[in-house]
């Protein structure tokens, strides 16, 4: 493990220019690019500031969230960095014709061009990306813990955060538990997914799972349920704060390109949050089975390359609405709002996020304590084959059933994954919803109602364009209603039942009268 110290640049260029700073000579005479660059980065390597990553230098750089991140390091700003390390000279014609060595400033084409040698890409060393924790990884099969500094196993920048304390494992569960007991999750498969996502960064970053994280998305009922919440308090176990992605339109300032900032960015938390409608990104679906490196396109600064390990991709909506491609690469989280009466634990620091925050260092050993132990028993795996990326699935299945005493981590998914990526099925949940708000469940509904009921609750109908009249509304949710129930008179989607029956219901027409044969839709919480 290196040494690391945000202010090491200033201490060590201080110590130097005490010392006198060594002499570099700029490319000018006999001395070539490459050679100026060898000696230059051999320079700067030690002091662990410049990195090589995807094809690029970068440098550190401190957010206003006072995490540091990334940042491709420009030629202009490398001109003075340069500086720090060296006495800039080239060779110049003198008063004789005679070469003489002459203090010189870096132009930036120069800096430029020594960027982009092979002496920069193989003398500085390579980061996968960054942490603000200790990390656990696995050295000649003993599991060691990697502080702050540049980890030469992983390749991480560990950039903070405290030695976690050693936690004896049944306590480390208990206590893992604790942070989950105010969410009332749909169903205990969710709530076994939930506890897959506290661990699944560490068994990750520690190079104990090769393959691909999927991306958690948290759904909810209603909004202020704390599937947000939820999301931060995992990123406070690893001292992390949530890099967030926005909901923007195409072009400038899209999801796509603030995205690829936060790849850059190197932090290892991105977050879409509280997405409404149709979420759609083929760029975010590209990335969560990309091996190797990832194209992103940067404001200024062209395409750059990112290692696409390394980053959990967290996304939150009251009602999902996405690809089936998106779902097969998601992990899903469902969760209800509690009532208003609910009494949340309280601690001395506060909510839950400030206790977390408070005690990260314990929370983050909690989790080590669960990987030791899961490492101790030969880093076993289950069959589990119900989701797509099956190492992670099959290792967090093991931990969750085996060191958590939970349901298997996949029960209730793949339901949960067809109707995310059904529109059909998200409006039907979309029904169920307002009926329950509305303290309409167990009634029968006629089209014409559920068009109502629509209109009141702003619920889009699918295929049926805005400003549609009644008639064509029933007809829309008749054909909707006619696919959905093609096979059976009853389905589930999520907590809730919907039976279709045929019935005489009264016409609305008092001058007509009677009644008429109609199909009603009934809707029970399961």
């Amino acid at each position: 493990m290196s040494g690391f110290d945000p202010d090491g640049l200033s201490n060590w260029a201080t110590d130097n220019q005490a010392n006198g700073l060594p002499q570099l000579i700029l490319p000018s005479g006999s001395v070539s690019i490459s050679e100026c660059a060898e000696e230059l980065f051999k320079l700067i390597a030690p002091t662990k500031r410049l990195f090589v990553r995807g094809g690029a230098v970068v440098n550190l750089s401190t957010r206003d969230d006072g995490l540091l991140a990334l940042e491709i390091l420009r030629p202009s700003a490398a001109r003075s960095l340069f500086e720090k390390f060296a006495r800039l000279c080239a060779w110049r014609t003198g008063a004789n014709n005679e070469p003489v060595l002459k203090h010189v400033t870096c132009a930036q084409e120069m800096a430029d061009a020594l960027l982009h040698t092979e002496e920069a890409m193989l003398g500085l060393p390579r980061v996968q990306g960054l942490i603000n924790c200790p990390i656990l990884r696995e050295v000649d099969g003993k599991v060691l813990v990697a502080g702050k500094g540049y980890d030469e196993v992983t390749r991480l920048l560990v950039t903070g955060g405290d030695m976690p304390p050693e936690v004896e494992f049944t306590r480390a569960v208990r206590m893992l538990l604790n942070l989950l007991q105010d969410f009332d999750f749909q169903s205990e498969g969710d709530k076994a997914r939930a506890v897959g996502s506290l661990v699944a960064p560490a068994l990750k970053a520690g190079g104990f799972l090769k393959g691909r994280v999927p991306a958690d998305v948290a759904e909810a009922d209603q909004s202020q349920s704390g599937k947000t919440y939820r999301q931060k308090v995992i990123a406070a176990i690893y001292n992390e704060r949530l890099s967030l992605v926005t909901s923007r339109e195409g072009g400038v300032g899209s999801i796509d390109e603030s995205l690829n900032q936060q790849l850059v960015a190197g932090r290892p938390f991105i977050q879409f949050d509280n997405f409404r409608g149709r979420f759609e990104s083929a760029h975010l679906e590209a990335f969560l089975t990309a091996e190797g490196a990832f194209p992103c396109r940067v404001p200024h600064r062209g395409e750059v390359t990112v290692p696409a390990d390394g980053y959990f991709v967290f996304l939150t909506s009251n009602g999902v609405d996405t690809t089936r491609d998106f779902a097969n690469r998601s992990s899903i989280v469902r969760i209800r709002k509690r009532s208003a009466g609910y009494g949340f634990q309280k601690y001395p620091e506060g909510d839950l996020l400030a206790h977390v925050r408070e005690n990260q260092s314990f929370y983050l050993g909690c989790v080590h304590a669960v990987i030791r132990h899961w490492h101790s028993q030969g880093k076993p795996r289950t069959e589990e084959n119900r989701h797509d990326f099956r190492e992670w699935v099959q290792v967090l299945d093991w931990i969750v059933q085996n060191a958590f005493s939970m349901v298997p981590m996949m029960d209730g998914h793949r339901q949960a994954q067809e109707r995310v990526s059904n529109p059909a099925l998200i409006w039907l949940r979309s029904i169920a919803l307002a009926m329950e708000q509305a303290g309409e469940l167990n009634r029968a509904f006629t089209a014409t109602e559920v068009f109502q009921l629509c209109e009141e609750n702003d619920i889009a109908i699918p295929s049926l364009r805005p400003g549609a009249d009644e008639d064509k509304g029933k007809k829309a949710i008749g054909t909707i209603m006619g696919k959905l129930f093609r096979e059976n008179e009853t389905l589930e989607v999520d907590a809730y039942r919907v039976t279709r029956e045929e019935k005489y219901v009264a016409r609305d027409d008092s001058a007509v009268g009677g009644n008429f044969k109609s199909k009603t839709y009934t809707v029970t919480k399961v």
